[in-house]
């Protein structure tokens, strides 16, 4: 009875060492995705800012030089 007894003990202890390593294993894995997800979507997040930011410039640039050119065409326009 004892001995049957150490048998289940062994194969039970077994089974979980088994289910330890590899649930280790894939948490790790599955760690190292999600590390690598979340750094594409850092990078898409500044690419997205950054074209933000020159859309931004652009237009701001544009609306300095139209009223740029405006101002010229008014001083052009008193000075004759």
């Amino acid at each position: 009875m004892s001995l049957v007894l150490q048998i289940i003990g062994i194969l039970f202890m077994l089974t979980f060492m088994f289910v330890g390593i590899w649930g280790f294993i894939l948490a790790n894995q599955a760690y190292s995705q999600l590390r690598y997800q979340n750094y594409l979507l850092e990078k898409l997040t500044q690419n997205v800012y950054m074209l933000t930011c020159k859309k931004d410039e652009k237009a701001s640039e544009t609306a300095n030089n139209k009223t740029s050119q405006d101002e010229l065409n008014n001083n052009f326009k008193n000075d004759i």
